[in-house]
């Protein structure tokens, strides 16, 4: 009986681990790969283009065309974006003083992310957003050739600098955007 406990025990928390490190697949993507395939911490790609935004379901509209600021895509049923929130909290909380602004961008409707967000409170506490018809998740995402959340993108007077999953050395990036 302890070797069938101990062998579920272990597989679970090896499946828990992949899901952790590989993030989740957008539904849309479902049947592809669930892994952040192009994420880059290097990268810089070009303008990110305004915030085209359905719903602030959380905080103050954004301007993201001066100064730094994280544009990061998640989701409620995902396990790894629900792991992340607190670390984006603390990092949004690390950088306010320095006009950094934390934007989790979902494409689930209102009725799904607005009881979400309540619940979650203070756990939860920079600008959330609800993507216009995929139009930022096809700015960003798409673009950039990611399929998995969590998945976010540092940037700098309207330039995407960095991107990367949010527990990867976010708060290095925003440093180096900051100098």
């Amino acid at each position: 009986m302890y070797i069938l406990f101990m062998k579920t025990f272990l597989f679970s928390f090896c499946l828990s681990s992949v899901l952790f490190l590989s993030g989740c697949g957008s539904s849309e993507d479902a049947g592809n790969s669930s892994s952040n395939e192009t994420s880059s911490a290097s990268s810089s790609g070009g303008p990110a283009g305004k915030l085209a935004v359905a719903h602030w379901v959380k905080g103050n509209p954004v301007d993201i065309s001066k100064g730094v600021h994280v544009v990061e895509f998640w989701a409620t049923w995902c396990p790894p974006c629900r792991t992340s929130i607190p670390h984006l909290t603390e990092t949004q909380a690390k950088f306010k003083d320095r006009g950094v602004n934390i934007v989790g961008v979902t494409n689930e409707d209102l009725d799904t992310v607005e009881p979400f967000v309540k619940k979650m409170g203070k756990k939860m506490d920079y600008t959330v957003v609800i993507d216009d018809g995929r139009t930022l998740s096809n700015k960003y995402m798409k673009k950039y050739g990611v399929k998995g959340i969590p998945h976010a993108f540092v940037i700098k007077d309207g330039e995407v600098v960095w991107h990367d999953h949010p527990m990867r050395d976010l708060d290095g990036a925003i440093e180096d955007a900051l100098k």
